[in-house]
């Protein structure tokens, strides 16, 4: 193969290189790497970037240069392709994926693939897991701790039966209205010696001392997995949350869950977590739209066991985060109370 010619090539393969580059360097620019990637693997795309515009550079001088040999000992194993088809397919399958990150926007997770992966309510499911890993609480905070999510048809077992269930006031762990402001030491009392690790009680302190519980990005998954624990204690709690509209078939006019897509590593592992919601005008709320809702967490006995339910008394739409996604992250919030 003549100069020209592997000069074409290497002019090619530097084109489809610094359309990579481009791209990697234009998600992080402009922060929706979050949209593929958890924030704690962002150094990697960094290192993948400084990579890949060396060997732009590298593959930019070959092509200006020209190259007199292989420079690797494989029998012409490494070729360049000789014919224009050939071309094609190999440059093809580089190019395809790149023209795509190009021009397809950027889609965040929604309701369609919440119900494909079920979705985890507060449900109490995760007081199993948290009693298990209670003895390790220590090591507790290096690890995340996912409960199982909920199914469709589980889903069902655990809403009201009819209207009437669904109205019933909670007569498990309501706080009254006029109750005595408990100090430090009796909150803390509260939810001690209960085997869930000191990060949960610490956690499930400083939020039961906030007049409104704000469940937001950085508390969202911790806040849920505490309240899941100690659902008793929270019933009657005013909350403020913030999140998505997802509804399955079988809910009523007046229920949606508010919910967040929560990322481990990349968002083909994202599970969804949220808050059945209760609102007399729940049905105009569309679904996958971002909503922030106010209400008072109620209490409700579903197979013995305890789930907290958000009546709403404020639903305000909001804007879809520059970041949709929600992460454990072991940190407990500034104390507002």
């Amino acid at each position: 193969m003549n100069q020209a010619a592997v000069k074409r090539h290497y002019f090619l393969r530097s084109l489809i290189l610094i359309g990579f580059t481009l791209l990697l360097a234009q998600l992080v620019a402009t922060d929706r790497l979050n949209h593929y990637l958890a924030p704690r693997l962002h150094v990697f795309s960094y290192v993948t970037l400084a990579i890949l515009i060396l060997l732009t550079l590298v593959s930019l001088r070959q092509a200006y240069l020209g190259v007199n040999a292989y420079e690797c000992d494989c029998e012409d194993a490494h070729k360049l392709p000789r014919t224009w088809w050939r071309s094609a397919l190999v440059y093809g399958m580089f190019a395809l994926p790149l023209v795509m990150g190009f021009l397809m926007p950027d889609q965040i997770l929604g309701s369609d693939v919440a119900e494909k992966r079920g979705i985890t309510l507060l449900s109490n499911d995760v007081r199993k897991l948290a009693e298990v890993m209670g003895s390790g609480n220590t090591a507790a905070k290096n690890e995340t701790a996912v409960p199982p999510a909920v199914s469709e048809p589980q889903l069902k077992a655990q809403l009201p039966a009819n209207k009437e269930a669904d109205q019933a006031p909670s007569s498990v762990g309501d706080t009254p209205v006029n109750a005595p402001k408990l100090t430090d030491d009796q909150i803390r009392q509260k939810f001690s010696n209960t085997g869930f690790g000191d990060f949960y009680t610490d956690l499930a302190v400083a939020l039961y001392k906030q007049p409104v519980i704000q469940l937001n990005d950085k508390v969202f998954l911790d806040g849920l997995t505490t309240m899941e624990l100690y659902a008793k204690d929270f019933a009657g709690k005013e909350i403020e949350t913030f999140g998505f509209v997802y509804r399955q078939p079988d809910f009523t006019s007046q229920q949606f869950v508010v919910a967040r897509f929560s990322v481990t590593c990349c968002t083909a592992d994202a599970s969804v977590f949220g808050v059945l919601v209760e609102d007399e005008q729940a049905s105009k709320w569309a679904k996958d739209s971002w909503v922030k809702v106010r209400g008072k967490l109620e209490a409700r006995s579903v197979d013995g066991y305890d789930m907290l339910v958000l009546r709403a008394n404020k639903v305000e739409q909001a804007k879809a985060p520059k970041d949709p996604y929600v992460y454990y992250n072991y940190d407990l919030p500034e104390s507002n109370g």
